[in-house]
């Protein structure tokens, strides 16, 4: 990295500037990027199993529910007749459960929130 000179003129030498302030901003940037990407992992790190999970169903399980009936309903052709009613009977438990554990987390989320303002001190 080059320092600013100062010329046999008496002149700053710009260029040498110029790289010098782009070097500094290029390392500020890292140095955030850094923190923010070191911010997350602790906060990934200090999460519960549980708080983890539910940030992953209420995510993904719509996508989980629709691949299972897609699954279900396009496998009808292939799954002999006598089988169809054990196998929507399994979908539909699955489906059921995973209903129940989102209906869980969007309500516990409720809660938390109702439960936070309910313990605040009263004036």
């Amino acid at each position: 990295m080059e320092t600013p000179m100062v010329d046999h003129q008496g002149y700053i030498d710009v260029n040498a500037a110029l790289k010098l302030k782009a070097a500094d901003g290029k390392v500020e940037v890292a140095k955030l990027k850094a923190q923010a990407q070191a911010n997350k992992v602790e906060l990934l790190v200090k999460e519960s199993a549980k708080e983890t999970a539910s940030k992953h169903l209420a995510k993904f399980a719509g996508l989980y529910l629709l691949i299972l009936v897609l699954a279900f309903i396009f496998s009808i052709n292939y799954i002999p007749e006598t089988s169809i009613a054990v196998v929507a009977g399994l979908i539909t438990l699955v489906v059921t459960n995973l209903s129940t554990i989102l209906k869980g987390i969007v309500e516990n989320g409720d809660h938390k929130k109702e439960k936070k303002l309910t313990d605040e001190p009263k004036e």
